[in-house]
């Protein structure tokens, strides 16, 4: 697979949310179609577990403004943990190079990206906008975007 375009289908209908996921996706498709050179390859995951960090703390903070809780808060945080256990597990599993190519991550991003925008942004984002709110960039990011 070369690249996955962004379709309109993915947007949740929050401004920042949705560029969030913009600039996630181009990043994976950049550690898609760069070479295997490992000092390559790490500068990009660190860039995208920085685009990733923030925009979960992005996510999680709208969350708790909003008054979003119970079981479907609960999910939605617990998938975020699971996506950055995996990445951080995949970056350690490169650098001991036990893992030599960054191809069956960017598949594994790809399908827990889409999966997970689908079943909890879009219900989380309908809710944050009921309450007519929006994200906001968290700091450390506010001072300094990764974005």
């Amino acid at each position: 697979m070369t690249g996955f375009l962004w379709d309109e289908s993915m947007e949740t209908g929050d401004p920042l949310v949705d560029q969030q996921h913009r600039d996630i996706h181009a990043l994976v498709d950049y550690v898609e179609t760069a070479d295997d050179s490992p000092e390559q390859i790490m500068q990009v995951l660190d860039r995208l577990m920085e685009h990733v960090d923030c925009h979960f703390m992005t996510e999680e903070q709208l969350m708790e403004r909003a008054g979003y809780g119970g079981a479907a808060a609960a999910d939605h945080i617990a998938e975020h943990r699971e996506l950055t256990d995996a990445a951080r597990q995949a970056v350690l599993q490169f650098r001991s190079g036990e893992l030599t190519s960054m191809k069956p991550v960017v598949a594994f991003v790809r399908e827990w990206f889409a999966g997970h925008v689908y079943e909890h942004d879009r219900v989380f984002v309908e809710f944050v906008r009921s309450r007519a709110m929006s994200a906001e960039t968290p700091e450390p990011w506010a001072s300094k975007p990764p974005f």
